[in-house]
């Protein structure tokens, strides 16, 4: 208790007369900015089920371990802006390739060089051109529409080598197939693409090159053959690279994500360690380090709009008695049934609630003058009476009733401070208990 005050107060009656008018202010009072009651708190770690999920996901193995629908589609979300900035240098790039394929043209399949030159050159190119203004202007929102685009980009290129090959009268024409590999090694390395895009890419080039060297009867075996065994190579490294690539994107990428949950219920841990050590565990009104931390901010802000600020000093009558009778654990839930009372009477946002030290609690009642706090505390005299929680070691009572005392200071009066209008509250307390308790009563001091 802090020291009783004899001098410098202003007393009043005890208030068995309250009408109800202060009540309803009470109610019906505003809001008020702050720090807010703390609210009933956990201490186990949570672990989100997304980051569970990842975790599943990340211990899997095999071959054909691939992301789940919904996280495939948030990863390709996720990558597209870097995904079509990689679309439209590999698309420039392709063109290039495409046209640098007019010297082997010139060289072995001379006698189409003109149609070469026409379908690489006037036709592919600006194709590939539109598909860079189309990539990078419109932001396809389907991610399937650029990545099987690319793919038929890669057709494109392959089967105008293969018409050119087909069309071709030159004994070269056949090894001049060989000009599809540059088109796998391309798509499949250089140019980053989803696995089964590629593996369609490149079984369609198979298909065309078996096609066309069938239609050719006397292209040279020796030739042919390594040809096509460096084309399947080719096909089954760059298909595997393609593969391996893309899993270790989704791997990398799920775990940043898990890196993301995993900072988030660090984040959100903190808060409630944080909340914790503002509230006291057993009644989870907030405790007295919050209470000092509270007061002190809403007394700086009533200094400021020159508002009052009310106290309640709340204490459980006779409560070592009960706690003799009975035992601690009921005197636990003694306590916590009083602040739930507590809680339910003063609803206010702005107001705080605290456990003031053992069976003493304390509210902090920001902008409220003196007639409005009394009314409030009568409310909460009477609710903790209407509980009914029987007190048989009480001397004055046959229930478990609370006195309480009531102060409100001006914060911007000459010499008003915190300690001041902690000290008129438990002086308010002390005098509502020598006259016999389960009352309410006042002090406040000039302005």
């Amino acid at each position: 208790m802090y020291p009783r005050l004899s001098t410098g107060l202003k007393q009043l009656s005890p208030l068995g007369m309250m009408a109800s008018a202060p009540a309803q202010a009470m109610d019906e009072a505003s809001s008020t900015a702050g720090l807010t009651q703390p609210t009933a708190l956990d201490s186990t770690p949570v672990r989100s089920e997304q980051a569970m999920r990842i975790d599943a996901l990340l211990a899997e193995r095999g071959l054909f371990w691939t992301l789940p629908d919904d996280l495939a589609e948030k990863y390709q979300s996720d990558q597209a802006p870097a995904r079509r900035r990689w679309m439209v240098v590999s698309a420039v790039m392709v063109a290039v390739l495409v046209n640098w394929l007019l010297l082997p043209d010139f060289l072995m399949v001379p006698d189409t060089f003109d149609l070469a030159v026409r379908l690489r050159l006037f036709f592919y190119t600006p194709v590939m051109l539109l598909g860079v203004f189309m990539i990078s202007t419109l932001r396809l929102r389907q991610n399937w529409i650029r990545e099987w685009g690319m793919m038929f980009a890669g057709l494109l290129a392959a089967g105008i080598t293969g018409y050119l090959s087909w069309r071709s009268q030159d004994a070269l024409a056949g090894p001049y197939l060989v000009s599809l590999i540059p088109v796998i090694v391309f798509a499949n390395s250089v140019a980053h693409m989803r696995f089964w895009p590629a593996l369609v890419l490149d079984l369609c080039i198979v298909v065309m090159f078996a096609a066309i060297w069938a239609t050719k009867p006397d292209a040279p075996l020796v030739i042919m053959i390594p040809a096509s065994l460096t084309m399947l190579s080719s096909i089954v490294f760059t298909l595997y690279g393609c593969y391996t690539l893309e899993r270790d994107g989704h791997r990398n990428w799920l775990l940043r994500e898990r890196e993301t949950c995993l900072l988030a219920e660090l984040a959100q841990a903190n808060e409630r360690l944080d909340a914790m050590s503002r509230s006291d565990m057993l009644t989870q009104v907030a405790n007295r380090r919050h209470f000092d931390e509270f007061l002190l901010h809403t007394w700086e802000r009533a200094r400021i709009d020159g508002s009052e600020i009310a106290l309640l000093m709340i204490d459980v009558d006779h409560f070592k008695a009960y706690n003799d009778r009975y035992g601690h654990p009921e005197g636990d839930a003694c306590l916590r049934d009083v602040a739930d009372a507590l809680k339910r009477r003063l609803r206010r946002p702005g107001d705080l609630i605290a456990r003031f030290g053992g069976e003493e609690f304390i509210a902090v009642l920001g902008g409220t003058s003196l007639e409005v706090a009394l009314g409030a505390a009568e409310r909460v005299r009477k609710g903790v009476e209407n509980i009914n929680r029987l007190h048989a070691g009480s001397a004055t009572h046959a229930v478990v009733t609370v006195s309480i005392g009531v102060a409100c200071m001006r914060p911007n009066a000459p010499h008003a401070t915190p300690a001041q209008l902690i000290a008129a509250a438990d002086e308010a307390l002390y005098q509502a208990k020598a006259r016999g308790r389960n009352q309410v009563y006042a002090f406040g001091a000039h302005d």
